[in-house]
């Protein structure tokens, strides 16, 4: 059985990633990234839980604690819903297409899987906009002393967000369903207003 990346080891998804195979490509790095911002600001809440100082946002943190694990838990398994959707396209692409109808059924199932590789980019970019959230809440209210790492925990965030909205465009510019286009990016833009100012 396939092993996920969430099983592999960092060294073995780095060479896959590496490879001629296309998949796994950008959008499952972006959700392995997310998932690395995820786990940072969960470091940045067990370094802060318990100390004396921070007693007053116990409460807060505990439940960013528990929020974040589940995200780091739900990119991970973006990252392989982001490959399989791929791989769905790829073979799509590859239907045979010398009758009429064989290239109708191939421009259907193409369209069709282009639109459901639309969703896992669109709720990474959800899930790492949180992110970014919870990291500027530690960054600002948490340990001091590992401050750096909600720092780069909100960092990563934005890079995994970014990632995720260049595969959304590509996978947009070869939908030809105008009013399914114009919902997703109306969705971008309201979540690209709502994102919250990185604390320095």
């Amino acid at each position: 059985m396939k092993l996920t990346y969430a099983e592999k080891s960092v060294g073995e998804f780095i060479r896959e990633l590496s490879s001629a195979s296309p998949t796994p490509g950008g959008g499952s790095a972006s959700a392995v990234v997310g998932s690395a911002a995820a786990a940072l600001i969960i470091m940045d809440c067990n370094l802060t839980i318990g100390k004396e100082s921070y007693k007053h946002v116990k409460k807060n943190i505990l439940e960013i604690r528990g929020r974040c694990m589940k995200v780091r838990n739900l990119l991970l398994r973006l990252a392989d819903r982001d490959a399989r959707s791929f791989e769905a396209v790829m073979r799509a692409l590859s239907m045979p297409r010398e009758s009429e109808l064989q290239k109708l059924k191939r421009y259907e199932k193409i369209q069709s899987a282009l639109k459901k590789a639309c969703e896992v980019p669109l709720e990474v970019m959800y899930l790492c906009s949180e992110l970014q959230g919870m990291a500027n809440y530690m960054a600002d209210n948490g340990n001091r002393n590992s401050r750096s790492d909600a720092m780069v925990g909100c960092i990563l965030a934005e890079a995994a967000l970014k990632g995720a909205y260049e595969n959304l465009e590509v996978n947009l510019e070869s939908i030809k369903d105008s009013k399914f286009v114009d919902e997703v990016n109306r969705k971008v833009a309201e979540l690209m207003r709502s994102l919250p100012q990185f604390v320095r």
